[in-house]
C-alpha cells in the first residue's frame, strides 16, 4: 500500500514537472531558432554599409525600449528590490555592450562564423565560470565534451586565417568575447533568480537610453531618409524579434530550465545559421568548417544529455 502511493506520488510529481520542463524547451528553441537567423539578417547591410553596427543596436533598443515600457512599469516593485547595480551589470554583459560585440564582428567575420562562434563559446565559458559563481563543478565527461566543443570552435575560425576569409579572425577574437559576456549574463540571472519579464526590460530600457541620446543627433536623419521597406524591416526584426521576443524567450528559459540547459540550448543556433548562411547569402562552407560545426553540436548534446555537474 505504501509502494503503491509512493509511486502515485512520483507520478503526480513527473506529471507536474513535464509541462514545466517542455515548456522551458519550447522558449529556448524558440529564441535559438530567432538568434540563429540573427548574424545571416545582419551581416549584408553591415558589410555593404546601409546600416552600422551602432544603428542596429539603436533600431533593437529604441523600439524595444517602447515596447517594453509598460512591462517595466508592472514590474517596477521587482525592478526596485533588484537594484540599480544588478540591473547594470545584466545590462552590461547582456545588453548593448554585448550587442555591439557581436554587429561589429560582423563587419570582419562571414555569418556562419557569427551564427556559430558566439553561441558555442557562451556555455564553455559558462561551464567555467560557473565553478567560481555558482560552485559547480563539471563531471569528467561534461569536461570532455567542453573539449571537444573548443575544438570545433577552432575548427571553424580557422577558415579566418588561412581559409576563404583571411581576417576574419579579428571579427572571431570579438565574437569570442560576445559568447563569453553572454555566458557571464546568463549566469547572473540564474545566480539572483531575475523573473524574465523585469530582466527583459530593463536591460533593453537601460541600453536604449544609453544609445539614442548620440545616435539620434548623429545618425536618424540620414538613416531614415533611407528606403522605408528596409528601415521599416530593420526595426522590426532587430527592436521587435531580435530585442523583445527572443530576449523574453531566453530569461523565460532560464527560469525554468536553469542557467547550464538553457545556454546549451545554443546548440540550435549554430545550426540554423550555417543553413541560412549557406543557403540564403551563398556563403562558402568548407569542409573544415562544416566538420567543426558537427564537433562543437556533437559536444553541446554530449553536455547536456549525457553528463552533468556536481556540487563544490
Amino acid at each position: 500500500m505504501l509502494s503503491g502511493l509512493s509511486l502515485r506520488h512520483a507520478c503526480v510529481q513527473n506529471s507536474r514537472m513535464n509541462p514545466r520542463l517542455f515548456l522551458g524547451l519550447a522558449f529556448g528553441f524558440a529564441s535559438a531558432l530567432i538568434w540563429g537567423g540573427h548574424a545571416v539578417v545582419a551581416r549584408p547591410v553591415l558589410a555593404d554599409g546601409s546600416f552600422g553596427s551602432f544603428d542596429l543596436a539603436a533600431f533593437r533598443y529604441g523600439v524595444g525600449m517602447m515596447a517594453l515600457l509598460p512591462f517595466a512599469w508592472a514590474a517596477r516593485t521587482t525592478l526596485l528590490r533588484l537594484g540599480l547595480r544588478r540591473i547594470l551589470l545584466l545590462t552590461l554583459f547582456g545588453g548593448a555592450p554585448n550587442l555591439l560585440l557581436f554587429l561589429v564582428a560582423l563587419v570582419y567575420a562571414p555569418a556562419s562564423h557569427g551564427g556559430t562562434i558566439a553561441p558555442m563559446t557562451s556555455p564553455i565559458v559558462g561551464a567555467l565560470l560557473a565553478i567560481p559563481l555558482l560552485r559547480e563543478w563539471p563531471t569528467r565527461g561534461r569536461a570532455m565534451a567542453l573539449g571537444v566543443m573548443v575544438t570545433g570552435v577552432l575548427m571553424i575560425g580557422w577558415d579566418g586565417v588561412m581559409g576563404d576569409y583571411p581576417g576574419a579572425w579579428r571579427g572571431d577574437l570579438l565574437l569570442m568575447a560576445s559568447g563569453a559576456t553572454w555566458a557571464v549574463f546568463t549566469l547572473l540571472l540564474r545566480r539572483w533568480q531575475v523573473p524574465a519579464i523585469p530582466a527583459t526590460a530593463a536591460i533593453t530600457i537601460v541600453s536604449g537610453l544609453a544609445i539614442l541620446p548620440f545616435w539620434l543627433p548623429l545618425r536618424a536623419a540620414e538613416v531614415f531618409a533611407m528606403p522605408a521597406g528596409l528601415v521599416l524591416f530593420h526595426l522590426i526584426a532587430q527592436g521587435l524579434v531580435l530585442g523583445c521576443v527572443a530576449m523574453f524567450f531566453f530569461a523565460r528559459a532560464v527560469e525554468l530550465l536553469g542557467a547550464t540547459r538553457a545556454a546549451t540550448l545554443s546548440v540550435m543556433v549554430p545550426v540554423v545559421a550555417l543553413l541560412l548562411a549557406g543557403l540564403w547569402l551563398r556563403e562558402p562552407l568548407s569542409l573544415l568548417q562544416i566538420l567543426g560545426a558537427g564537433l562543437a553540436v556533437a559536444g553541446m548534446l554530449a553536455a547536456v544529455l549525457f553528463t552533468g555537474r556536481k556540487s563544490a
